[in-house]
């Protein structure tokens, strides 16, 4: 993948988010993509049932080429569904070149989603890694909510509050390990923990959800 001016930029953005469509939508989320994508890229939503406390689809009053959904819960046969949320800034990027004695490589992103958030937003940062000429890129995905940024961020940092350059460095190691330490409180190990590859977040019913 190329790496370089703005344009290829923009081009590991949309495949960055491509992946985590597919990703996604295999696990049984409708992906909605904004025209105009600033702060919020992605909405999605998959129905909840409040009877069963799982998820679910609609049930279908009919077999074959004539069946229809109805707004019945597929599982229990009751109208205790409800269509639940999510908001989620994208970022995607491919690092800059190993500078320590590891193969990590240096990866920034950007959280916008700071302050006055609804509850439904999350982040998914994707680290993407080329693997050759004749193989698809690897993408390492990191997913948590808004309010996680604070345990890694100083959220009071001027940079923050008047300018939207304040960036969150990464050093990320092809097999998706990051290597940053937990220094002064901030907690890195919770990227490898706790956000790597954690699609179950969304499915993390809020009290928003069903208020």
């Amino acid at each position: 993948m190329p790496n370089g001016d703005n344009g290829d930029k923009r081009v590991i953005g949309l495949y960055g988010e491509m992946a985590l469509a597919m990703e996604l939508h295999a696990r049984g989320w409708q992906v909605y993509r904004a025209y105009i994508d600033e702060q919020v890229d992605f909405v999605i939503a998959r129905y909840y049932c409040t009877k069963c406390k799982d998820f679910s689809g609609l049930e279908k009053r009919a077999k074959g080429k004539g069946a229809f959904p109805t707004d019945l819960c597929q599982k229990c046969k009751t109208k205790s569904l409800r269509f639940v949320f999510r908001l989620i800034q994208v970022k995607a990027s491919e690092g800059v070149d190993p500078s320590g004695p590891d193969d990590a490589r240096k990866f920034s992103f950007h959280a916008k989603l700071r302050s006055n958030v609804d509850d439904r937003a999350f982040y998914a940062w994707i680290a993407i890694f080329k693997q050759g000429p004749k193989k698809r890129p690897k993408s390492h995905f990191f997913i948590f909510h808004h309010k996680d940024i604070e345990r890694f961020d100083d959220l009071e940092l001027d940079s923050y509050q008047k300018t939207d350059n304040q960036k969150t460095t990464l050093r990320i190691s092809p097999d998706g390990t990051v290597k940053n330490r937990s220094l002064k409180g901030y907690d890195y190990d919770a990227f490898n923990s706790e956000f790597r590859d954690a699609f179950g977040k969304f499915k993390d019913i809020l009290p928003i959800d069903i208020a």
